[in-house]
């Protein structure tokens, strides 16, 4: 890849669309799959952390919007070799929208996300959570079909699609749904309400489950169609990178145990102490999320190791 100033707003755009696309489907997993039996269970003592979370369902989804939105000018003067100024035209931006894969793409995220927008403005609806939950999902999938799974031909084409949809949906149930996890727990601290806070943090470390078996797997499937091998991933510069996702990985997975195993039991009544630990690691849990993100912005725009090596 070539690291120019000019790559550089692209490599970071994709990144903040990434992890602004995390948030928001994260946050909309977060409130179907944890707050809404916690609300059930818990009654009135849990209602106040429904409206936090929703917040950060439009903080995402707007960020997502305007970063959508750069990253369509920026990828069009990056395909037409036009400086930026250039690439802003009419009929450059109509030409990428209507006549590539990456402009169709980004077309019908716009659509997911107004009507993304439409459910949290129904939010009471149950209808409307369902139908923004489905929405959410495919918001993530869609990404799959802007990098290099939306190029990958023949058979293994549709398999590597496969995997990195679910990989993607996977990565925004766990790292977007922390940042959700910490607004609560923080909230449960102020309140005092550590029963809710054990209940939330339980049923998050079984989605949490669900989610790191899913990206091991497709994360697997990924790494055998664009790798190839050992070698291949030792001696690229894509190889190497990927093998830096991977560490921050394992010790986001550390983290996650170390909450699990070590802190949820220890919720009590009086234990505030480990809620506070369970805050701060969930937020550095969040902070490593967000640095492999920033990673998958990188390697969506490097050529694959499997092309690199004979």
């Amino acid at each position: 890849m070539d690291w120019t100033a000019a790559q550089a707003p692209l490599v970071a755009m994709r990144a903040v669309h990434f992890a602004a696309t995390a948030i928001t489907v994260g946050d909309v997993m977060f409130r179907a799959v944890i707050v809404a039996p916690v609300v059930r269970s818990e009654g009135a003592a849990a209602m106040s952390f429904e409206a936090p979370t929703l917040w950060v369902s439009w903080l995402g989804l707007g960020l997502a919007l305007i970063s959508g939105a750069i990253w369509l000018v920026l990828q069009a003067a990056s395909m037409s070799g036009m400086l930026l100024d250039e690439a802003m035209s009419a009929d450059v931006l109509s030409t990428v929208i209507n006549e590539t894969q990456f402009g169709q793409v980004m077309t019908l995220r716009a659509g997911l996300a107004i009507c993304l927008a439409a459910c949290f403005l129904c939010d009471r609806m149950a209808i409307a959570r369902w139908v923004g939950f489905a929405a959410a999902v495919a918001f993530a999938a869609s990404l799959a079909w802007s990098g290099h799974a939306g190029s990958t031909a023949g058979e293994a084409g549709y398999l590597h699609l496969a995997a990195d949809a679910l990989h993607l949906t996977a990565t925004a149930a766990w790292i977007g749904g922390l940042a959700s996890l910490i607004l609560l727990l923080a909230a449960a601290c102020r309140n005092k309400t550590i029963s809710l806070a054990r209940d939330a943090v339980s049923r998050f470390s079984i989605m949490g489950m669900v989610s790191v078996a899913t990206l091991l797997l497709t994360g697997f499937i990924n790494a055998a169609i664009l790798v190839g091998s050992v070698h291949a991933l030792v001696v690229t510069e894509y190889g190497r990178l990927l093998l830096l996702k991977l560490v921050l990985f394992a010790l986001m997975l550390v983290l996650a145990l170390v909450n699990r195993l070590v802190l949820t039991p220890r919720l009590a009544p009086a234990g505030r102490g480990a809620l506070r630990w369970l805050t701060r690691n969930s937020a550095v849990e969040l902070a490593l999320g967000l640095a492999i993100l920033t990673i998958v912005g990188m390697l969506g725009t490097m050529h694959p190791a499997m092309h690199l090596v004979n």
